[in-house]
């Protein structure tokens, strides 16, 4: 037995298989199928590092249709370590697993700066030369296996490029890192530019290192584990020039990963911007008053991964006149999980209708969420739905409401 099989067997061996888990499962809630929950997915890794169940396509079906929300690990009684359970067989089985071309192309696009540059371009063409529109009726996409990834593109708006360095105006309180992430510049500049205003203005200066890139999560969940390790070790060099008093990420889903990089000088510094404004001095006294109705949705990676969902709530209740309310507390995955729902579309678009419904139960003019894959994902189901409901991230709200 390889050393590799003998860990999963002893991580697999920590579920005493209660089952307090499974209701949280967003696939077994659907399925009921135990293989699709979080206890028999384990007990199908058991199986297989002990030598009792070969690969099979069912199998990997099973694993892979995990989208690792962690709402199990949050429920779990036994403290059983899963997400890197599942991260760690599917490095292991990664050469049986077939990838989807949509997989591949997002996993270039956010490993390389150059294919970023002409994504870029490219989607100013595409978009205001009447192509998209195009290729949408002639059913292009779809025919190219790309569907579930165009459908995420949202408009196009022209970008100023960004600085290394954008200093306070304030009294400085310090100095921090921002981590933008391989798809914040390209498809969410607007929380990348609001993020900037707001620290500023809190008085932080704030670094954007070049040479920093893509947080892993991809390639960790597909099972490219040193593709993972390169960008970690990069990023990791990327923010050690400077003197940071913090990391600070836009994308929940960017934080957990980078939470879990190896070097502990780098892991203790990150942290979410809406959680980071919440330890700082704020004044709120700053912020006008905000008309509209807002729904708040917490990504699984913000509620279950780096557990500051509340921080979100707690700065947004600040601004004077807003009518907030967040989805309930058991509102499930919304079937984005990074590539998620370019592997398992039908899943994906029906835990996204089940949000939408409950989200849409209230008068709601604007969505907020703190991660990007989630905010895509969601937006595009409201476009579809043709719904005059703008999707932002947390820290645009409070940039539009600085005095």
């Amino acid at each position: 037995m390889t050393d590799i099989k003998k860990q999963l067997l002893s991580v697999a061996d920590s579920c005493v298989k209660c089952g307090i888990c499974a209701p949280h499962c967003p696939t077994y809630t659907h399925t009921q199928n135990e293989n699709e929950s979080p206890r028999g997915r384990i007990a199908l890794i058991q199986a297989w590092a002990g030598g009792n169940l070969p690969i099979s396509d069912n199998l990997l079906n099973h694993i892979d249709s995990c989208l690792l929300c962690r709402a199990c690990e949050k429920a779990c009684p036994a403290v059983v370590p899963y997400g890197k359970l599942i991260d760690d067989f599917r490095a292991e089985i990664h050469d049986e697993m077939p990838t989807k071309n949509s997989v591949k192309m997002i996993k270039s696009i956010s490993e390389n700066k150059r294919i970023q540059g002409f994504i870029k371009s490219g989607l100013r063409f595409y978009q205001t030369n009447h192509l998209q529109k195009t290729a949408r009726f002639l059913h292009l996409p779809k025919l190219l296996g790309l569907n579930e990834l165009e459908r995420l593109v949202p408009n196009f708006k022209e970008k100023e490029p960004l600085k290394n360095y954008y200093a306070t105006k304030n009294e400085v309180k310090g100095d921090v890192g921002l981590f933008v992430g391989c798809m914040g510049e390209l498809f969410d500049f607007e929380t990348v530019n609001a993020a900037i205003h707001v620290l500023t203005h809190v008085g932080f200066n704030v670094h954007l290192p070049e040479n920093q890139t893509c947080c892993g999560a991809l390639a960790l969940h597909d099972g490219d584990k040193n593709s993972a390790i390169k960008l970690a070790i990069q990023n990791e060099l990327a923010f050690s020039a400077e003197n940071l008093q913090a990391i600070v990420t836009i994308a929940s889903g960017c934080g957990v990963t980078l939470r879990e990089y190896s070097a502990k000088n780098f892991t203790t510094k990150v942290l979410d911007i809406s959680h980071f404004l919440s330890q700082t001095d704020f004044d709120f006294s700053t912020l006008k008053p905000f008309s509209g109705n807002v729904r708040l949705h917490s990504p699984c990676s913000l509620k279950n991964g780096l557990k500051t969902d509340k921080s979100v709530l707690k700065v947004l209740q600040q601004i004077p006149e807003i009518q907030i309310s967040a989805l309930p507390e058991t509102q499930q995955c919304c079937g984005a999980a990074g590539s998620y729902s370019l592997r398992h579309e039908e899943m994906a678009k029906t835990l996204l209708n089940e949000l939408l419904t409950t989200a849409l139960e209230k008068p709601t003019d604007y969505l907020v969420s703190s991660n990007i894959g989630c905010a895509l994902h969601i937006a595009a189901g409201l476009r579809e739905r043709s719904e005059n409901v703008e999707v932002i991230h947390p820290i645009v709200l409070i940039s539009r409401c600085l005095k």
